[in-house]
C-alpha cells in the first residue's frame, strides 16, 4: 500500500461558497462606499419627511366678511380683519397663500340688537386639509343689527369762500330739495340734512351752475339714491338799501286803499336801484291790511333782484 506524504493528508479541499455566502458577501462586503451613500442618503431624506409633516404653528391675518340677515344691517364698526394661530405642516402651510385668507361670519340667524360672538364658532375659513384653526386673536366680536330704513332729506349745499370785492352770493337754487337715503335706523335719524360736495365761489363775479354736485353723505353706512343734483349760484354786486317814497299801493283784492301811498325800503343791486324811480314799483297789500306782508312789484328786468325791506304806514285799510 503506497505512503502518502504528511503535507498531503493535513490539507483539506476548498468548499464552494454557498449561495448564502454569496448574497452576504454581495450585501455587506462588495461596493460598501456606494451603499453608504445610499444609506446616507436615505436617511436624509426621511429627516426631511419627517420634517415638513410635522405640525407646526404660524400666525396670519384673514379678512372678515359679514353674512347678514336681509332686513338688518351692521351700524357699529366690527373689525373688518382678525389674526389667526394655523396648525398644519409645513409643507401645507407654505403653500398657503396667507395674504388672501377670507373667513365668513354667519349672522344671518340673528335679530335687531346687540350681541357677542365667538369668531370660532361663527365663522368660516376654507383651509387645506390638515390646516387647523387654533385661535382668533380677538376671540369675540361685538356686532349690533339694527333695521334698515328709507328716508327723505332735505338738501343742504355746501358753499365756501367769498366772491370777488364788491360782489356777494345772492340766492343758492338746487335742481331738487330732497333725496332719498338707506340705511341703518340709527345712522339715517341722525342726519339733519344731505350736504352736497364743497362748491367754491372764491373770486367769483358772476352767476354759474354745478351740473352734478354730489350728494356727500360722510357716513359710509348710510347709502344716497340718485346721489347729484344741479345747484345754480346767483352772483352779483353787492346789495345796498334804498328808500323810496310817494311809492302807489292796492289791495291784493282790488278794492281801494287808504293810505294808497307808501314809503318802503328796497335791497338790491346799486346799478339796478340807480335806475329806478318810484313810479316804476307797486306795493300790493294783503287782505288783512299788514304792510309787513306786502310784495312789491318792479320793472320785469329787476326780478329775483330786489327785496323789500321796510314799509311805513305799517298798516292799511280798505275804503270799500
Amino acid at each position: 500500500m503506497p505512503f502518502q506524504d504528511i503535507d498531503e493528508v493535513g490539507q483539506e479541499t476548498p468548499r464552494t461558497p454557498s449561495n448564502l455566502n454569496r448574497l452576504a458577501r454581495r450585501l455587506f462586503v462588495e461596493d460598501w462606499n456606494l451603499k453608504l451613500l445610499s444609506l446616507a442618503i436615505t436617511l436624509v431624506l426621511w429627516f426631511v419627511v419627517t420634517g415638513q409633516n410635522t405640525p407646526v404653528n404660524v400666525h396670519a391675518t384673514v379678512q372678515l366678511k359679514y353674512l347678514k340677515p336681509e332686513a338688518l344691517e351692521i351700524s357699529n364698526d366690527p373689525p373688518k380683519s382678525v389674526d389667526v394661530l394655523l396648525t398644519g405642516s409645513k409643507y401645507k402651510l407654505d403653500e398657503l397663500n396667507r395674504s388672501s385668507l377670507i373667513a365668513t361670519v354667519d349672522i344671518s340667524d340673528q335679530r335687531a340688537g346687540e350681541r357677542v360672538f365667538r369668531l370660532v364658532e361663527r365663522s368660516r375659513l376654507d383651509l387645506p386639509q390638515g390646516v387647523t384653526v387654533d385661535a382668533f386673536q380677538p376671540s369675540g366680536i361685538s356686532i349690533r343689527l339694527e333695521p334698515v330704513i328709507d328716508r327723505q332729506l332735505e338738501i343742504d349745499a355746501k358753499i365756501e369762500g367769498t366772491p370777488a370785492n364788491g360782489y356777494e352770493v345772492y340766492a343758492v337754487r338746487l335742481s331738487k330739495n330732497t333725496v332719498n337715503v338707506h340705511g341703518p335706523s340709527s345712522n339715517v335719524n341722525a342726519l339733519p340734512k344731505a350736504p352736497t360736495e364743497t362748491i367754491s365761489v372764491a373770486g367769483r363775479k358772476e352767476t354759474f351752475t354745478v351740473g352734478s354736485a354730489a350728494v356727500d353723505i360722510s357716513d359710509p353706512k348710510v347709502d344716497v339714491l340718485d346721489p347729484s343734483v344741479t345747484v345754480d349760484i346767483v352772483i352779483g354786486e353787492r346789495r345796498v338799501e334804498k328808500q323810496f317814497a310817494d311809492v302807489e299801493a292796492t289791495y291784493q283784492s282790488g278794492d281801494g286803499l287808504e293810505p294808497n301811498r307808501a314809503t318802503i325800503v328796497v335791497y338790491g343791486p346799486p346799478n339796478v336801484l340807480a335806475e329806478l324811480k318810484p313810479t316804476d314799483l307797486r306795493l300790493i297789500v294783503p287782505v288783512d291790511g299788514d304792510g309787513s306782508k306786502a310784495k312789491l312789484e318792479g320793472p320785469v328786468a329787476t326780478q329775483n333782484k330786489l327785496s323789500l325791506r321796510s314799509v311805513r304806514p305799517s298798516k292799511f285799510k280798505s275804503t270799500k
